[in-house]
Parts: C-alpha cells; structure tokens; sequence
C-alpha cells in the first residue's frame, strides 16, 4: 500500500497504480464493511463464471466459455488467503477441468440443495455467515443468500434475484462478474497479494 493508504503498485505491470479510493467508490458504506469480513466466496458457475447458454458440440458434448479475467483473480484471492469454491445445479467435465484449473478448494456439482450444501462447507470451514459471500443468479441460489452475509448476484440476473441481493455486479454473467467480486474484497481489506 502506497504511504497515503490509497495507492497500490502492480510491479508486474510497470509503472501502473490502481486507487483503492476509486474500486471503493462505486460501493456502498454497507458493502464494503460486508466485504471487509468476508473470508470465503462460494459461487455458482451457470450464469455466474458464465453467461449461462449452454452449448453442445457436434458429439454432444457440452462446451462453456469462461473469462479469462474471473480465473487471473482467483490465485490472487488464494494467495491473500481466501476459501473458494463452487455449488452448482448442473454436472460439466468442463466446469470440473476449469475448478481443477483455478485450484479452488472444493467444486460441488450436481447439488440439488445449495443452502445445505452451503451451511455443511461453512461448519467445514468453520466460517460465520458473514465471513461467507455467495454468488448466485437464480431462483435455487435464493436460500443460499439466506444463509451467508453477502449475497451477490450478476446485473443480468432476474430481478427477484437482485432484490435480495446485497450486491448487484456491474458485470453480466460471464463478463467478469467474479473479478468484480473479488477487487471488491482485496480493496475492502488490503489484501493485494501480488
């Protein structure tokens, strides 16, 4: 962190600074004290990680795009220490290659209730509803926002979804919403591990 508190230097990109003053900005004083105590992020991947359509290839197959951006973060997020993981609805070897890939600390697939699943990883992980944040865009993600302290969601999400949200992403589905997250909570508690 710069000497005035609000400046952080990426070596890796030369001369470069990002203001924590300016990612901050955008948030609200309740947001950001919710980020502040977050240590786990638990999220969804249809429609979270990606813009939810589902392809098939030619041999049935099924083919997902990620944002490469979403995947830089995570190792970021790790190295300041943070759990990490996925609860979704639906079975993919492609989400199953792109969590081994990220190096997250679990991917829960074909998860019929998420809120349970959530509750067991949080007494696993010995984390307090709010040191958990959760990132979900649909109606099965509801409970889950119930039961962490920050729920957030994609701006595409439906909107009874983002009534109950905490935190509606700038970003869609896909477009770099968990990155969005995630500047999100390395601002929130100077934890720019580079």
């Amino acid at each position: 962190m710069g000497s005035n508190g609000n400046l952080i230097r990426f070596s890796n990109f030369g001369a470069q600074f990002i203001t924590v003053k300016k990612i901050l900005a955008r948030y609200t004083k309740s947001q950001i004290a919710k980020a502040r105590q977050v240590r786990a992020v638990f999220f969804d991947v249809d429609g979270v990680l990606t813009d939810g359509r589902i392809i098939y290839d030619s041999e049935g197959r099924e083919l997902k795009m990620f944002d490469v951006k979403d995947g830089l973060i995570t190792g970021h997020l790790k190295k300041a220490g943070f759990i990490l993981g996925a609860i979704t609805g639906r079975e993919s070897v492609a989400v199953a290659q792109r969590m081994n890939e990220l190096k997250v600390d679990f991917c829960h697939q074909g998860v019929l209730d998420k809120a349970d699943v959530c509750r067991k990883l949080m007494q696993h992980y010995k984390l307090k509803p709010k040191e958990t944040a959760y990132i979900g865009d649909d109606l099965n993600d509801l409970p889950v926002f119930h039961e962490v302290g920050f729920a957030v969601c994609p701006a595409d999400a439906p909107v009874y979804i983002r009534d109950q949200a905490d935190l509606v992403t700038v970003a869609k589905g896909g477009q770099g919403v968990f990155r969005e997250v995630a500047d999100l909570l390395l601002a929130a508690q100077a934890k720019w591990v580079l």
